[in-house]
């Protein structure tokens, strides 16, 4: 059900839908779920959403609508209250914040952290 959701988080994912790809009442899919995943469809849903927007932040060509759209909101206002209150930022500024780290990640900075390297042996 996990790959199910993660293949459809920019599709329509309907409580409905995955008790029906699991063969259960809706009750019974939601109770499984939770006891299972350890949080509520709609809860992990929204979750592994707000995690594709952080994915698709990172990519300078999409605009936040496009993103908001993409990912199911109901609306931009809807999407930027979800994000903000799950990270802490707003979209646009955590695409900065984002954009700006990238852009100051050197070389050297990548050998030091893949190979543990110091500083003197650049």
């Amino acid at each position: 059900m996990l790959d199910y959701i993660e293949a459809n988080l920019e599709g329509n994912i309907c409580l409905d839908r995955m008790a029906s790809n699991a063969c259960l009442s809706r009750f019974h899919f939601a109770r499984a779920f939770r006891l299972a995943v350890g949080q509520s469809p709609h809860r992990y849903v929204s979750g592994r959403r707000l995690e594709r927007a952080k994915a698709l932040l990172m990519q300078a060509d999409r605009s936040l609508v496009d993103i908001t759209l993409t990912l199911g909101f109901s609306s931009h206002a809807n999407f930027a209250r979800a994000f903000k209150q799950a990270t802490g930022v707003a979209p646009g500024r955590y695409r900065k914040n984002v954009g700006s780290r990238q852009n100051d990640t050197s070389l050297s900075d990548v050998r030091r952290a893949l190979f543990g390297l110091t500083a003197k042996a650049d």
